[in-house]
């Protein structure tokens, strides 16, 4: 019950702020404001209901404010998003440019004839020969191929 009394409260009060508004001074000399002017003497009329001109130019002041100020926000997303991407490529070329080095030092180590070593499964050296160091070369080459575009 109670906020339906607030709600036609604030709905009867909504409804005034769009109506006229009237001032006039009574016997007593003092000023008095109603939305009715009273019949037996001449009052004033301060606003009328209907919107002046000057409200809809503000409205469309507010209006063309808000629209520049989107653009504006849209402008600095894509910078802030152009700027990202631009720092991400830049990483990315840097890290495909380190591992082409690495590959390419990997690929000359092997081609180089010298006798490679990698760790077996009970952590001792074995010798890269045969087949072992055929499928480590094509393994290498691969890699230089991909990273050293």
């Amino acid at each position: 019950m109670r906020t339906a009394t607030i709600t036609i409260f604030l709905l009867l009060q909504a409804s005034l702020c769009f109506g006229e508004i009237y001032t006039w001074r009574d016997a007593d000399g003092r000023i008095n404001y109603s939305d009715t002017p009273p019949a037996t003497i001449d009052a004033k009329k301060i606003r009328d209901a209907t919107p002046s001109s000057s409200d809809d130019a503000a409205t469309a002041a507010r209006k063309a404010a808000a629209e520049k100020e989107a653009a504006s926000r849209k402008r600095q997303t894509e910078s802030a998003d152009a700027a990202s991407k631009a720092s991400t490529e830049k990483q990315q070329a840097e890290e495909r440019q380190a591992n082409c080095i690495q590959a390419k030092a990997q690929l000359q180590g092997i081609e180089s004839g010298q006798i490679r070593f990698k760790t077996g499964a009970n952590g001792e050296r074995v010798g890269l020969d045969g087949a072992v160091r055929d499928a480590e070369l094509a393994r290498a080459r691969k890699a230089v191929e991909s990273w050293c575009r």
